[in-house]
């Protein structure tokens, strides 16, 4: 619930963030290139920081703490991070050099006005990749002793500094503005860990060796595999959108934030959250306890990620309008983004739930087959965008991204079932099916709503929407016998 709170926030704030930014920005050429300046970025941090900050480092990290090695535990992060920052950043400064030929290959499609723009754009980001690198896999050391406040609380920073950059440097700096912002907000992000690192007595020393250190490495090679198959994910929607009309790569990007809202406030915060216990669970052995820690987590997701999809289906136009169309973001920018909104509403469930089937191998040191189902999915979405590309515009990238995911989900669960003897499939099922009632009801109610009050404006349209709709569900999934919902408010009493 602490996540889910605190990543809600940050959500909210994104909401605000994509609000000023469609209000300097819309959905033009510009703000293509500077989402463009991210894709190696990005790509740098999530194979080296992003593969050892939890998938690898959480289970060993818990083993120590379990032993109350403490200083053991320290020795590995501080290892772990010299050798990733030797790593990002000599490839950050040769990125830095050949800036605009990478630019070239990620968006053939950008003119040398844009691909100049964006390359000068990813040298500032480059800069902040050093800083996420040392602060995720510190995070993850805090997320390994069960702390959760802090690692939740610094994306706030993060967000806060990119809306400060847009209001305050923007109107002289332009896109610059934003990128800087970004910078600024990165170091936030940084020291708002300190605090926590100070309390679990976090030390550093100058050492590129460790007994565990091997583990790790022999985890990262088949983890960095799969996060590159995920990076290449991410690349594809700005490889393709490079080739539609300009503003494409921003609506798809407006649209997955807007997904990214529910689908982390639910997937992320329950997988984060369940992670440091299934990895005590396969450290101990205990089969039968992952199963049922799995299964009640994918309940919880299908709890709240089905409904969360009929929201946006019924309600993702008076919500885009709502949050998003003023200033340079017209009605046309809008209809684009909503677009694309409505296919990625159709694998809310697999994102949210591949949260939770991919660390239940993490847990037990396994990075082969979540990067085997990573690249049977990678394949599926690089086809079908292609495919679809020349009928659904930037659509068939958010639609390819949905089926993808749902088949890496379900390879994951049934090769997890087979593993731990099941994963009681009769409860998942039930709960699915009381689920599924519920959010057609909920979306029967919405639909309901919007005939009464056809000429309602787009704020109360939205507003009572989702009031309804979320009263509706809630009370229909109670009277449909829904455990999870039940035990609940005693889940959280207890924990607290």
């Amino acid at each position: 619930m602490l996540l889910a709170v605190l990543f809600g926030v940050d959500k909210l704030l994104a909401l605000v963030r994509d609000t000023v930014v469609s209000n300097a920005f819309g959905a033009t050429a510009v703000l293509d290139a500077y989402y463009a300046a991210f894709e190696l970025p990005d790509g740098i941090f999530t194979l080296i920081a992003g593969s050892v900050m939890a998938s690898t480092l959480i289970p060993v990290l818990t083993a120590r703490i379990a032993e109350r090695d403490h200083e053991g535990v320290w020795r590995l992060v501080s290892t772990v991070i010299n050798l990733a920052l030797i790593v990002v950043v000599a490839v950050s400064i040769v990125a830095m050099i050949f800036s605009f030929q990478v630019i070239e290959a990620v968006a053939p499609g950008f003119d040398a006005e844009h691909t100049l723009l964006a390359s000068q754009l990813m040298r500032i980001v480059l800069l902040q990749t050093v800083l996420f690198t040392s602060s995720g896999i510190l995070m993850g050391a805090l997320r390994a002793y069960q702390h959760f406040l802090l690692p939740a609380l610094a994306p706030i920073c993060y967000t806060l500094g990119r809306i400060a950059g847009t209001l305050l440097l923007a109107p002289r700096w332009g896109v610059f503005g934003l990128a800087w912002g970004g910078l600024a907000g990165s170091v936030v992000y940084f020291l708002v860990l300190v605090p926590g690192l100070i309390y679990f007595g976090a030390r550093w020393w100058p050492s590129l060796r460790h007994p565990d250190l091997r583990i790790v490495l022999g985890m990262m090679g088949p983890r960095v595999m799969g996060l590159g198959v995920t990076y290449l994910n991410f690349v594809l929607p700005t490889f393709l959108g490079s080739q539609l009309p300009a503003g494409a790569i921003s609506a798809y990007e407006y649209a997955w934030r807007l997904m990214q809202f529910p689908e982390t406030i639910i997937g992320t915060a329950v997988g984060v959250a369940v992670f440091p216990t299934l990895a005590e669970l396969a450290n101990s052995g205990d089969r039968r306890g992952l199963s049922r820690t799995g299964s009640w987590a994918l309940r919880m997701v299908l709890l709240l990620a089905i409904p969360a999809a009929v929201g946006l289906l019924t309600l993702g136009r008076p919500l885009t309008t709502v949050f998003l169309q003023r200033g340079a973001f017209d009605a046309l920018a809008t209809a684009r983004v909503v677009w694309a909104l409505q296919f990625f509403a159709l694998g809310l469930l697999g994102h949210g739930a591949l949260e939770v089937a991919s660390r239940l191998f993490y847990a037990q040191r396994d990075m082969w087959t979540p990067f085997f189902a990573a690249l049977a999915g990678f394949v599926v979405n690089a086809v079908l965008a292609w495919l679809l590309l020349p009928s659904l515009a930037h659509g068939s990238i958010a639609l390819a991204n949905s089926l993808a995911v749902c088949l890496q989900v379900i390879i994951l669960l049934l090769v997890a079932g087979h593993r731990l003897g099941g994963m009681e499939g009769r409860k998942i099922a039930s709960s699915l099916a009381r689920t599924l009632v519920a959010s057609a009801l909920m979306g029967a109610a919405v639909i309901g709503f919007r005939a009464l009050v056809p000429d309602a404006g787009v704020a109360v349209t939205a507003a009572g929407g989702l009031l309804i709709g979320g009263v509706t569900y809630v009370v229909a999934v109670v009277l449909l016998g829904s455990e999870e919902i039940r035990a609940l408010p005693a889940l959280l009493r207890r924990r607290g």
